[in-house]
């Protein structure tokens, strides 16, 4: 073949060619882009429709064993040392030590003290039975010249002189005047004895209690795990953040929980604006961060009535809101895991949809929606959530639209459930 005619052939191939293509292009169209406003995701089509409510959370346990600071004469004390957070525990060992110098210090003086009063009581139980003996010895005495005087004021008449007869029996009656009064005397000093040892015997026995409550204190400061699991770290009372070794507590004050991983049950918060969006018993979809190829089923359990702030210097209030889990994985769920909630508010099968990023804003429960043909349809909607609204009316399954123009606002309204 000549060089010549090549180039005589070559002008008609390429038209043939070209021909071909166009007859071809004119019986299929070409595939939708995705730029494309008649693109094959803006259809309205017939599924499931779900309103979702985000909620964001962490596992906690419903369930748990607090080891509290226990009380001491001072009230306050420090964190000697604490178990790491997470740490695998066993039924007996310790977790905390609570500083116990100050309760041995006020041991120490306690015990010097107690030593004390047992000398004093001691001393003073001598000194008593002295005086007791000096009372007794005079009732003696007394007994003694009452005997004598007795026996002189016995001699008959005309023995000796009527007047020293009288004398002698006037000594009489003042020797058992005497001897009463020595009798008194002896049983009011062991009445005032007795008393006197009773309140140091009192003294004493409040002394040793004292003593038996700081050595306890003392062994309560050291806080040891009541089964086995998992120690999490208390919280601070007004810091908000986890305990730490030099910490000062008090009295009460959860140092750390042992949680009943079986128990485990998700804590949200709901933002104070979305109240009414989400009640008990609605089911949820719950993805753990440490999992998020994997979906969890739940159920809303409750919702705190009043909303709380986040913290003493926030604005932004919440609801807490807990969330059931069905199914309970202890192996690989740990406490304080970060949590996503997908709490299914509003959930109708089998509903005709169509996507919002082709309707219009309406009013009431209409709306317009834009047509891949041009132009737009009044259409009435019921619910929409962020990507897709249910058509309630004015479309056939399989419409195809058009995305509205950047201007356009979605369509709502009265259309999303209150």
């Amino acid at each position: 073949m000549s060089p010549s005619f090549c180039r005589l052939l070559a002008p008609a191939v390429l038209s043939l060619l070209a021909a071909a293509c166009a007859a071809s292009g004119a019986g299929a169209p070409d595939p939708p882009s995705a730029s494309d406003p008649a693109a094959p995701s803006l259809v309205v089509h017939r599924g499931d429709f779900e309103k979702v409510v985000l909620l964001t959370g962490e596992l906690e346990a419903a369930e748990a064993a607090s080891l509290v600071v226990p009380r001491t004469p001072n009230w306050q004390v420090e964190i000697r040392w604490l178990a790491d957070n997470g740490t695998p525990v066993q039924a007996g060992d310790k977790v905390v030590d609570l500083d116990n110098s100050a309760v041995s210090s006020d041991l120490e003086d306690k015990e010097i003290s107690l030593r004390e009063k047992l000398s004093t009581l001691t001393s003073r139980q001598a000194a008593l039975a002295g005086e007791t003996r000096e009372k007794e010895f005079a009732v003696e005495q007394a007994r003694a010249e009452l005997a004598k005087a007795e026996i002189r004021a016995k001699v008959p008449e005309g023995i000796v002189p009527r007047q020293e007869l009288e004398d002698r029996k006037l000594a009489l009656d003042k020797a058992r005047a005497e001897l009463a009064k020595a009798q008194a005397d002896l049983a009011s000093k062991k009445r005032s004895a007795e008393a006197d040892l009773a309140v140091q015997r009192i003294e004493i026995r409040k002394a040793r209690r004292e003593i038996d409550a700081a050595r306890k204190a003392i062994d309560r400061l050291t806080l040891y795990a009541p089964r086995a699991g998992i120690f999490l770290v208390g919280e601070h009372p007004w810091q908000h953040r986890p305990l730490q070794v030099g910490d000062s507590v008090w009295a009460g004050v959860v140092a750390g929980t042992i949680p009943n991983l079986s128990s485990l049950e998700v804590s949200a918060h709901l933002p104070d604006v979305d109240d009414g969006a989400i009640a008990p018993g609605m089911p949820a979809r719950v993805i753990l961060d440490a999992y998020p190829d994997e979906t969890f089923p739940a159920k809303v359990e409750s919702v705190a009535p009043v909303a709380q702030t986040e913290g003493p210097s926030s604005l932004r209030r919440h609801f807490k809101v807990r969330v059931h889990l069905d199914r309970v994985e202890p192996d690989r769920m740990i406490p304080g895991m970060s949590a996503r909630v997908e709490v299914i508010a509003q959930r109708r099968p089998g509903v005709l949809l169509a996507p919002r990023a082709a309707l219009l804003e309406g009013a009431g429960e209409t709306g317009s929606a834009v047509l891949a043909a041009g132009g737009t349809a009044s259409v009435r909607l019921g619910p929409c959530n962020d990507l897709e609204c249910v058509v309630q009316g004015g479309l056939d399954e399989g419409t195809r639209l058009a995305r509205r123009s950047p201007a356009g606002a979605p369509a709502g309204g009265a259309g999303e459930p209150g």
